[in-house]
């Protein structure tokens, strides 16, 4: 028996870990059915959460200053082993470019990117929030 999204969000909303159940279900990858291998890497850019440690093919980067996420962003990107690139709350509005460019390289290389926006106000104890 499978479990909802909102399930699954729930169960999320109610720990109080700052551990994220990382990757998310996503109903098929950007490279799904392109001649792909469905292989690659779930990289994590975060100063507060981590994933779980039964997740296999991810890797947790420590979030580097401000100016220098668009940057790390496009190498990962580029490297061209990033599956999907979950990033704890990110802020693309250095740049306009910034942005664009890193829309149009996640297009260009089939990769998800996904802001995971983490509360840190005491009411809610490091609540990673969606929408997913």
């Amino acid at each position: 028996m499978s479990t909802s999204s909102v399930s699954r969000f729930n169960a999320l909303r109610t720990s109080v870990s700052n551990v994220v159940q990382l990757p998310l279900p996503f109903e098929g990858f950007p490279g799904d059915g392109k001649g792909g291998n469905g292989k690659g890497w779930n990289y994590l850019l975060a100063n507060t959460v981590s994933f779980s440690k039964s997740v296999d093919h991810a890797i947790r980067i420590q979030k580097p200053e401000k100016e220098k996420v668009p940057e790390w962003i496009s190498k990962l990107i580029t490297g061209g082993q990033c599956k999907t690139l979950y990033v704890e709350n990110i802020d693309l509005d250095l740049q306009p470019t910034d942005s664009e460019m890193i829309k149009k390289l996640c297009e260009m290389y089939s990769v998800s990117l996904v802001n995971v926006r983490v509360d840190h106000s005491s009411l809610n104890n490091g609540l990673a929030i969606g929408p997913w």
